[in-house]
């Protein structure tokens, strides 16, 4: 008894600590899913129990360790072209709508870019319908809590399998197929790599951006969180988007009943008052 008292408060010291550092609200249902990931971390670093795991992020020698256990613990499911109708209202109504006479600068960001394909599904959108060669500067943020996560979007390498739903004279524009051992793979090109940064944030940290942003993708993030943290995140994302700029959200997502300065246009679209 004293075994399953004892994995009971560390499952319940887990959940805190997510929530703590991420807003992400684990609920008791998902015992299986944090002993399943966090044992590859302790695997990982040799430790045998979960009590032990726990008492390490608990120490001052865990702090490191805590980034480990929320890159576990935090899903990253992304595709390209996910929910693909938001990316045809980027460039067909949003930016058309926004930009001034004359204007051929501007950002966008992707506020939760797990493994990177949003940011360059956005990025080929863009080189499509605002081309680099007729003078466009365009600029795409992507930012994310996981640093493993982060890591494979920066490296921009993908198994043939995720780009299948990519069109294929895209493929052909924007991929570099892999040879030998990269064989089966296929790397963004760095043209238009190099319009996308990744950065590493906590969304409802502190932090300050340089720059303002015409569409803000926030997409199948705030499902994880509660009402009262959907409503802080959307105000500190709010601070950021030029006057009329648009925030996008996941079809499932709704922020109906929260005080944003933001209208709804349509489901899962919204433009700052």
């Amino acid at each position: 008894m004293r075994h399953v008292a004892e994995e009971s408060e560390d499952i319940d010291f887990i959940i805190a600590l997510i929530y703590e550092r991420s807003r992400i609200r684990l609920h008791e249902g998902k015992q299986a899913l944090i002993k399943a990931r966090l044992g590859k971390r302790m695997r990982h670093l040799g430790i045998g129990t979960l009590h032990e795991y726990c008492n390490l992020l608990r120490s001052g020698a865990g702090q490191e360790e805590i980034t480990g256990a929320v890159d576990a613990l935090t899903t990253n499911f992304t595709q390209f072209l996910r929910e693909e109708e938001h990316f045809q209202f980027l460039v067909k109504h949003a930016l058309p709508g926004l930009l001034a006479k004359g204007q051929r600068q501007f950002n966008v960001w992707s506020a939760a870019c797990a493994t990177g394909e949003e940011p360059f599904s956005l990025a080929m959108y863009l080189a499509e319908h605002f081309p680099l060669a007729d003078g466009w500067d365009w600029r795409v943020l992507a930012t994310d809590i996981s640093t493993k996560a982060l890591a494979t979007a920066r490296r921009g390498i993908y198994a043939a399998e995720r780009i299948e739903c990519l069109p294929v004279e895209w493929q052909r524009r924007y991929l570099q197929i892999g040879h030998g051992e990269w064989e089966g793979y296929y790397r963004i090109k760095s043209p238009l790599s190099s319009r996308v940064r990744f950065e590493q944030i906590n969304l409802l940290g502190a932090y300050q951006q340089e720059s303002m942003f015409e569409v803000i993708f926030c997409r199948n993030v705030m499902i994880y969180f509660d009402r009262p943290t959907q409503e802080q995140l959307v105000n500190q994302l709010s601070r950021y988007l030029v006057p009329k700029g648009y925030l996008l959200i996941g079809h499932s997502e709704s922020l109906n009943g929260l005080a944003v300065p933001l209208n709804c246009l349509r489901p899962s679209v919204y433009q700052k008052k």
